[in-house]
């Protein structure tokens, strides 16, 4: 008995390596973080694609990197921003009285 389950096991062994050697295998990014980092046109590039199909593309390698990149570069301090210019109105100011 031990002889026909040999060949047996030999053959699951078998199949289950050919299989793990078609996997393909991961995705592998093209640019780094701090290529993209370093360069604007590179990264609003590869944003405009991965924002163009999220489907496809959103989680690839490149686009995570990306995004990281962008994260990092493109958010400014709210001490940068200009001040907020709010429209002039006709209407006076009106404080309400507690209560009301």
């Amino acid at each position: 008995m031990r002889s026909s389950s040999f060949p047996f096991r030999l053959t699951v062994a078998g199949c289950l390596l050919a299989l793990g050697a078609c996997t393909p295998s991961p995705p592998v990014a093209r640019h780094t973080v701090a290529e993209y980092r370093a360069s604007t046109a590179l990264r609003h590039e590869q944003m405009a694609a991965c924002t163009n199909d999220p489907g496809t593309l959103g989680q690839t390698p490149d686009c995570v990197n990306a995004l990281q990149a962008a994260r990092r570069e493109d958010t400014r301090s709210l001490r940068e921003l200009p001040p907020v210019q709010l429209p002039k109105t006709d209407k006076p100011y009106i404080q309400s009285k507690p209560g009301h």
